[in-house]
């Protein structure tokens, strides 16, 4: 059955209200308002079907935030973050790239391995017994070679 003429204009004035807005609970409602006008398709006046619908959405809305309460992604440690599983096998990619790799000598090797352990700078430079200066450098060009060697065999492959 096509929607009443009534429930078109219905659903254009609740795009206009979404392209108007940049909140994300009013999206969600415009979005289940539209849902309600389509499954209903009233011959009821426009603005009665508009604003029953987003009040009905409101409720629906409220009821789900009660069942799946939500939270700000500050709050979230960085292990609980949607998508960390993946980026931790990136980083083991990597370091296994780090292991094998021939494009470092193996004090460009050991430097970017301790950097990926945690170390820093200034305790690798008093491990080596090098001024810090120095170690920066060593770190700087190991990390440039690395990069280029990276882009090279891992990006290309």
């Amino acid at each position: 059955m096509p929607l009443t003429e009534q429930a078109q204009r219905a659903l254009v004035l609740l795009t206009h209200r979404a392209d108007n807005t940049g909140d994300l609970f009013t999206l969600d409602r415009v979005d289940r308002a539209k849902d309600e006008i389509i499954r209903l398709n009233s011959s009821s006046p426009a603005p009665f079907q508009l604003r029953s619908a987003m009040a009905h959405a409101v409720a629906v809305l409220q009821e789900r935030r009660k069942l799946v309460p939500s939270m700000w992604l500050s709050e979230l440690e960085s292990q609980d973050e949607p998508g960390t599983e993946e980026l931790t096998f990136a980083a083991v990619d990597t370091y296994h790239w780090l292991q094998t790799t021939r494009a470092l000598t193996e004090p460009q090797r050991a430097v970017l391995q301790d950097l990926a352990a945690g170390l820093e700078s200034d305790t690798l430079a008093s491990r080596r017994r090098i001024a810090l200066p120095r170690m920066r450098e060593q770190i700087s060009r190991a990390r440039k070679l690395a990069r280029t060697a990276y882009a090279s065999e891992v990006d290309a492959a």
